[in-house]
């Protein structure tokens, strides 16, 4: 039977939990809410729904960005190709990803909650280190639990263990030893609580306190601020190119066709090669404040001329038509000047184009025909010859590969080369945040590792408790550790139970 005189024993405490600070006021609720993972995930997935929008998405073309009635025209265009969806699409700001007020508010957003997450971590990464110098505080009475001020929610559990305090302690050392890389011990001599102290006896000067801090992660706490880190200098990437980059996007170059762009200090232009008699190949020149380079055309170029990246790729199919004789006898309609070549080209099947012969009263329309395989280079084409005022061709062929044909005009035939080569997609853009990502890799990777090895810690305090009893306290951030105790602790008082039983 247990003394009369022995002093009560505390009841055991639910788990609470508490942040950092003692206490859930306002401002721990707050900081609790912007350190949530799942709130940045939230604002990360939305601003990757952005970004893959403006991959999928035609994009507004850099150089439209100081034309205002320019980029109006484009957006109504853009919209009207996609029904009624484009009219949400641009009111979303769709069609222009990277300055659009989404994208900046997102960005903002985002900073601003990796600033106070990567605050949080450094703070965790400080303190999960200076956590040893709990085990020497001496200020609280026994059975109070010692200041163990993480920024993350701490589990604190109070209970009565039916055990002196060297063999509580050792249990608990025992339950903690399988996860723990890291076990520090310490016996401390503190004030006594009231309730330690059986009635009608005086009160001891101290107690003797056990304590112990098991860690697992010591390292990877340390490494795991990378991650916030990284993705901040992902976001200063990103919010740097919406601000500085820029990017010229012409219209598909057609044969002999040149592009420029001022500001950026580019010119593309569609170089003619002939590399045998008869035969004629494609190139594209790029000439980038003064560097110039040219590039055959075999499919997508990909490269940095001068600090501006620069694509370029084969497109629809085009028309190169050409006098054999180099004579200046093509134009477009309305074009003054005639010319010895011309490049025509046609978007889409069924698209069609109009050349003219002035001196000879001629006109000739070209139509793409869709030939029904998956290659667009492998259309052809239908070329209609009119005469004067007639509404009905006087003469018609196709184009396929090419070929001279022979034009007949009022003032004689005329012979004309028909050259199939593509229109060239080309593009330029520079990217002055684009140094940022690989760093940034880095050190996500690192702070990846952090997060895999689950950094915990357990704080055990262990008093003495009338009679032959001890009083344990436990702060800890991991739940199974704390679950673990608990069990022993509920196992140990079922068996002491038993055996006080009155045979």
């Amino acid at each position: 039977m247990q003394p009369a005189a022995q002093a009560p024993m505390p009841e055991a405490d639910a788990p609470a939990m508490e942040g950092g600070a003692r206490g859930r006021d306002v401002g721990t609720l707050l900081w609790q809410v912007l350190c949530d993972p799942w709130l940045l995930l939230a604002v990360v997935s939305l601003l990757g729904v952005l970004l893959i929008a403006s991959l999928l998405l035609p994009q507004l073309p850099g150089q439209f960005q100081d034309e205002p009635a320019a980029a109006e025209r484009w957006l109504t265009a853009t919209a009207e190709m996609f029904g009624t969806a484009g009219r949400w699409l641009r009111s979303f700001g769709l069609f222009d990803v990277l300055h659009s007020a989404a994208l900046r508010v997102l960005l903002a957003t985002a900073f601003f909650l990796l600033l106070v997450q990567s605050a949080s971590a450094i703070l965790f990464a400080i303190r999960f280190r200076q956590l040893s110098a709990a085990l020497d505080q001496s200020s609280d009475p026994g059975g109070e639990a010692v200041t163990a001020p993480l920024p993350v929610r701490v589990l604190r559990w109070r209970a009565a263990f039916p055990a002196p305090v060297l063999a509580a302690s050792a249990e608990v050392e025992t339950e903690v030893a399988g996860w723990a890389t890291h076990i520090e011990r310490r016996t401390v001599r503190v004030r006594p609580a009231p309730a330690q102290t059986l009635e009608g006896e005086s009160a001891p000067d101290s107690v003797l306190e056990e304590r112990l801090l098991a860690q697992r992660g010591r390292l990877e706490a340390q490494v795991r601020p990378l991650l916030p880190i990284a993705m901040l200098l992902i976001l200063v990437g990103l919010w740097w190119n919406s601000m500085a980059g820029q990017q010229f996007l012409p219209s598909p170059l057609l044969p002999a066709e040149r592009a420029s762009e001022p500001s950026l200090g580019v010119t593309f232009e569609y170089e003619l090669l002939y590399p045998s008699v008869n035969s004629i190949g494609a190139a594209v020149s790029v000439a980038v404040k003064g560097e110039r380079r040219q590039f055959p055309l075999v499919g997508l170029v990909q490269a940095t001329v001068n600090g501006v990246t620069i694509r370029a790729q084969p497109g629809s199919p085009g028309l190169l038509v050409r006098t054999l004789d180099d004579s200046t006898q093509l134009a477009r309609p309305g074009q003054a000047n005639t010319v010895a070549m011309l490049g025509l080209g046609f978007p889409s099947p069924g698209s069609e184009e109009t050349l003219v012969l002035p001196q000879k009263a001629v006109g000739l329309r070209v139509i793409r025909q869709d030939n029904g395989t998956a290659p667009a280079a492998d259309d052809s084409f239908v070329v209609e010859v009119f005469q004067g005022d007639r509404d009905e061709p006087v003469q018609r062929f196709m184009v396929g590969h090419s070929q001279v044909e022979r034009i007949g005009t009022p003032f004689g035939e005329i012979a004309l080369g028909f050259v199939p080569m593509p229109m060239i997609r080309v593009q330029a853009y520079t990217s002055p945040g684009l140094w940022l990502v690989m760093p940034a890799v880095l050190l996500a990777l690192a702070g990846l590792w952090g997060i895999y090895g689950r950094p915990a810690f357990f704080l055990a305090q262990c008093g003495p408790w009338p009679v032959e009893r001890s009083v344990l306290v436990v702060q800890t951030d991991w739940p199974a550790a704390l679950d673990a105790v608990r069990r022993r602790q509920a196992e140990r008082t079922a068996a002491s139970a038993v055996q006080e039983q009155p045979t």
